[in-house]
């Protein structure tokens, strides 16, 4: 048995697993135009997790700003350090999730 990398999410693998235990992408069994159907589906399913990671992101922090601008805690409470704390981890996490779909785009998807 030899460790090979998937095509689809390029992690190591074993050679006789019928598909990836990471990305799901099927490797035997398939002509070259399932392949490229199967390779689509794994594409659009990751699209999909990323967008909805992203609206979850963005969510957080709008809701962690408009709280902050609602009920205006005391400088220095734990209750401004939440709404400043969740504004900024929405907004990182709302970021990276963008880059990382420029990047799955930018991979020829």
């Amino acid at each position: 048995m030899a460790v090979i990398q998937c095509p689809a999410c390029n992690k190591r693998m074993s050679s006789k697993a019928d598909a990836c235990p990471h990305c799901e992408f099927k490797l035997t069994g398939l002509s070259s135009e399932q392949r490229e159907r199967e390779w689509q589906q794994v594409v659009q399913r990751q699209r999909e997790r990323l967008t909805s990671q992203s609206m979850l992101a963005l969510l957080m922090a709008i809701a962690a700003f408009t709280y902050f601008f609602m009920q205006q805690p005391e400088p220095g409470s734990w209750q401004l350090h939440l709404a400043n704390g969740g504004m900024l981890v929405g907004l990182v996490w709302f970021v990276i999730n963008r880059i990382r779909m420029l990047l799955l785009k930018r991979r020829g998807c």
